[in-house]
């Protein structure tokens, strides 16, 4: 079944994906009780009064599905709206698939660490808050800076960028650079991952996260109104 007859269905789906999406960043925030610092240095979370450990695993649920899960929809939909334009198109998608793939992965991991770390560290001694304090940077570190950081945003960066140069050639222009320049901010945060550059890290991933909830919406009412041909 071609999914461009899809088309209203998907749009809706990609809404919600960006909604959800703005609802992990919201859980967060309250997870962490509003330390800015912590969002960068997530070992900060332990040592944060007031934190909420219900917040943090919902926050990485709402990840999963707002970022990774519910994107799926739109990859394919792409997929096959590209088959006729690009040789390139079935490694593009495997490209976005990865991207969901090892994103909800590390999420669905950090939705069990982090509340079961944060609720064990209070009550525990000095010893085994060394102890969980590390182990909670080492899970962290393998998610965000190995998963997330380097090989997903290398695999969204080849999606993104190649999706809105199809869209560009096709005279969807406005679009077009919206997903170029989402796909620019994960290459940017690639780049930063292997050159290990942390203000680069810190500018491309702040963009990502942002312009990832503005495209699912913005794509989302697109899709709904416009016939892709």
């Amino acid at each position: 079944m071609n999914l461009i007859k899809e088309q209203r269905s998907i749009g809706i789906i990609t809404i919600l994906s960006g909604l959800i999406a703005l609802a992990c960043i919201i859980l967060t925030l309250i997870a962490v009780n509003f330390n800015i610092d912590a969002l960068s240095d997530p070992v900060l979370v332990l040592s944060t009064v007031g934190t909420n450990s219900v917040a943090a695993r919902w926050s990485m649920i709402s990840d999963m599905f707002g970022y990774y899960l519910l994107l799926l929809p739109i990859i394919y939909l792409f997929h096959d709206w590209m088959k006729e334009k690009s040789a390139w198109n079935n490694l593009v998608t495997f490209s976005g698939v990865a991207y969901v793939l090892i994103g909800s992965i590390g999420a669905s991991i950090l939705a069990v660490v982090w509340p079961n770390i944060m609720d064990a560290f209070h009550s525990a001694n000095v010893t085994e808050q060394q102890i969980l304090t590390a182990n909670f940077k080492l899970i962290n570190d393998a998610v965000y800076s190995g998963l997330w950081n380097l090989l997903e945003m290398s695999f969204a960066a080849v999606w993104w960028i190649f999706i809105g140069y199809q869209l560009q050639k096709n005279e969807f222009k406005y679009i077009g650079w919206l997903t170029i320049s989402t796909g620019i901010s994960c290459l940017g945060d690639t780049v930063a991952g292997i050159l290990q550059f942390d203000t680069l890290h810190e500018v491309s991933l702040n963009i990502y996260l942002s312009l990832a909830i503005v495209w699912a919406i913005v794509i989302g009412i697109f899709i709904m109104r416009k016939k892709l041909k």
